[in-house]
Parts: C-alpha cells; sequence; structure tokens
C-alpha cells in the first residue's frame, strides 16, 4: 500500500496520496493545499524520506548516551554493600540462638 508524497513547484507545499495498490503511470496529483485554485502551483512527486525503526537495544544504548552521566548524579554513588552487611552482622550477633 504505497504512499506518494507530492511538492508544489511554486511554493514547496507537500501533500500526500495514499493508495490501496501501486498506482499506474495515470497517478494524478493533488491539487496544491496552499493554493489549490491559483495557477501556477503545480504539484510534483518527491522522494519521500525513509523511516529507520530502533531496536530496543539501541533505543536503550542511545538513553544511556544521551541521559547516562544525569542519571548517575541524580542517584548518587553506588551503596556500599558491604557496610551494609557489616551492620547486619553486628546486629545480628545479639539475637537468640535459632531454633534448628
Amino acid at each position: 500500500m504505497p504512499l506518494y508524497e507530492f511538492a508544489c513547484e511554486a511554493c514547496g507545499a507537500r501533500a500526500e496520496v495514499f493508495r490501496q495498490r501501486r498506482a499506474a503511470p495515470d497517478l494524478e496529483p493533488p491539487p496544491c493545499p496552499a493554493a489549490p485554485d491559483a495557477a501556477g502551483h503545480r504539484m510534483a512527486r518527491v522522494m519521500s524520506g525513509f523511516a529507520h525503526h530502533l531496536g530496543f537495544a539501541t533505543r536503550l544504548a542511545e538513553a544511556e548516551a544521551t541521559w547516562g552521566a544525569e542519571v548517575d548524579a541524580a542517584m548518587g554513588p553506588a551503596p556500599d554493600v558491604g557496610r551494609h552487611a557489616r551492620r547486619y552482622d553486628r546486629a545480628s550477633r545479639d539475637l537468640p540462638p535459632g531454633e534448628g
């Protein structure tokens, strides 16, 4: 299902035409959206741009490159896991022996 893109040669206005099947050579360009009744506003078919879809890994890498330093600054330094383990160990010394 092609989508054809046209641009006015006089003013540069753009319009798109959708066809359910590939258009035959008799594809009529639409009227200029800026000046539909004006003389000299002729629409010509132009090359459409390409769509580029990013996968999740690529989007994640781009987000990390763009926002990674700001996120790290907002989160602060990484927690000291060893400090938490030593604190838990000291707190657990005072517990009564478990049944088991």
